[in-house]
């Protein structure tokens, strides 16, 4: 039997408490978390997943990334080529989300009216947040288990579409145990025992994410906006300074201060 990881069954002898019946490998340095982007290089988004203001960011994204290779039109978007890292802003929202009125409710309805201001045409944003409001946690580990497999963007796109324009609760590990596999789940990859992969089991029943890798990631989004101050639900770090809410995305003077 042979381990592509030698750090895996010094991972199960320490759980189980056994003794392994051969000598074990000295275990080697992880690389299964990806690398920080040297912010000086590309611009990085901090966002809330669970925000209007990350949804908005992503279709003006999508919709700049279709045109901007090889026609030289226009200039580039501040936000080009841009990372994501989810972030969990400032709730109040239970763990479980929110299904009636309160605080909450009302600051996302304010958030996506500014939003809806913004929006160019083709920019469809819906009239009303969803019925069930998630907790950001559970949304951001979705999301973290997809970049540790090299699926972020397909990942991002699914989870903020199924929120925004499905009403999907993206929060709840029933609803993303359905809804991931569309994009983690290969019909002709071989079979590792790896939840996600066979799956699309990507957050426990906690709500928090499956594997180190994914949990340490997170923190070290989290930590770094943090650091920045905070900033609100969306960030954009381009090296030079930190942009946020409609900033972000060239709102009037207004629209920033409503942000």
């Amino acid at each position: 039997m042979t381990t592509t990881q030698t750090w895996l069954p010094h991972l199960f002898h320490r759980r189980h408490n056994t003794m392994p019946r051969v000598p074990m490998p000295p275990v080697e340095p992880r690389t299964d978390v990806p690398e920080a982007p040297d912010p000086g290089e590309a611009p990085l988004l901090l966002a809330d997943l669970t925000s209007p203001w990350a949804y908005l960011a992503h279709l003006r994204l999508d919709s700049d990334a279709g045109g901007d290779e090889g026609e030289g039109e226009g200039e580039d978007h501040p936000t080009d080529g841009a990372a994501w890292w989810a972030v969990e802003s400032t709730t109040t929202i239970p763990l479980s989300g929110l299904r009636t009125d309160g605080p909450d409710r009302d600051r996302l309805r304010e958030e996506l009216a500014a939003v809806r201001d913004l929006a160019l045409d083709g920019e469809e944003i819906p009239d009303d947040v969803p019925a069930v409001l998630p907790h950001p946690r559970p949304v951001a580990a979705a999301y973290a288990e997809a970049v540790t497999l090299g699926r972020g963007p397909q990942a991002l796109d699914l989870l903020l579409r199924a929120y925004w324009q499905d009403g999907l609760d993206v929060g709840d590990p029933e609803v993303l145990r359905r809804l991931m596999p569309r994009v983690l789940v290969d019909d002709l990859a071989p079979c590792t025992g790896d939840p996600r992969r066979e799956w699309g089991y990507v957050v426990s029943p906690a709500r928090e994410p499956l594997s180190d890798a994914a949990f340490h990631l997170m923190g070290r989004w989290q930590q770094r906006w943090v650091d920045l101050g905070r900033p609100g639900p969306l960030a954009l770090v381009d090296g030079r300074r930190t942009r946020t809410g409609a900033d972000v995305l060239g709102g009037t003077t207004e629209q920033q201060l409503a942000a």
